[in-house]
């Protein structure tokens, strides 16, 4: 039988690519999103055409019952989710005297809250299954300070934590919980700041592969965590940002 996977935030970047990697790996894929609905439409199309079976769902995983509708419809559809990738996140940067609460509770519904709730919502069935991925996407800045990210990094460095609790408590069950951690990666979060060439010649003097990565790069790891041959990785955070972190 398939295995169902559900990728928040799949329908750009890092997601798209982990969405479309899982999905032409034979993953029945639903591609959560919450506003880019043709992107999100986009990512399935391409799996379908590869002879896998898509679905987009929309849910704002900032909202706790967009949470439960979205896990409800799934279940009912296709069954239980077995691979739950979270990926959905947003970064704002500025000074950390000049961000307002509505923005800092913005990025801790969506980057922490949501994948706290997406992730007990899946562990349930898991649990009863006996077996489950949780697959929590971070960054290099959940241990790496950068100026005007501090929220950013805060609501990361808990996703890194709370990978490490739900690993130890559910491992018992057949459940592996990792974290990737991507670096410098080109994708829509990034590409503003990438557009410029003194940022983007500061960002590669500092990763000793001097290149910055694709979202394909960060893909090809999450789909081996997904694995048999990944049973025994659990409670790991891999890092994946060309050394970016020895420095």
């Amino acid at each position: 039988m398939q295995k169902i996977a559900l990728i928040t935030g799949g329908g750009r970047g890092i997601g798209a690519a982990i969405a479309e990697k899982l999905g032409k790996a034979g993953f029945v894929t639903w591609v959560n999103y919450s506003k880019s609905a043709e992107a999100a439409e986009a990512v399935c199309v391409r799996i379908r055409e590869a002879g896998g079976t898509a679905f987009p769902i929309q849910a704002d995983v900032g909202v706790y019952a967009d949470i439960q509708k979205m896990f409800d419809e799934i279940e009912s559809k296709t069954g239980p989710v077995d691979v739950l990738v979270n990926n959905a996140g947003i970064e704002i940067r500025m000074p950390a005297t000049d961000y307002p609460e509505e923005i800092y509770d913005k990025m801790m519904n969506i980057n922490l809250k949501g994948a706290y709730f997406c992730t007990q919502r899946a562990l349930r069935t898991m649990k009863e299954k006996k077996w489950g991925r949780v697959i929590n996407i971070s960054s290099v800045h959940e241990e790496r300070p950068t100026a005007n990210r501090g929220i950013y990094s805060m609501t990361k460095a808990g996703m890194w934590q709370m990978t490490r609790e739900h690993a130890k408590e559910y491992a018992m069950y057949g459940i592996t919980v990792n974290s990737v951690a991507p670096g410098a990666i080109r994708t829509d979060l990034n590409r503003k700041v990438l557009e410029d060439p003194a940022y983007e010649e500061m960002v590669l003097r500092n990763i000793p592969a001097k290149f910055i990565a694709e979202p394909n790069d960060i893909a090809g790891v999450v789909l081996f965590l997904t694995t048999e041959d990944a049973r025994y990785v659990n409670g790991a955070g891999i890092t994946v940002d060309g050394g970016l972190s020895l420095n």
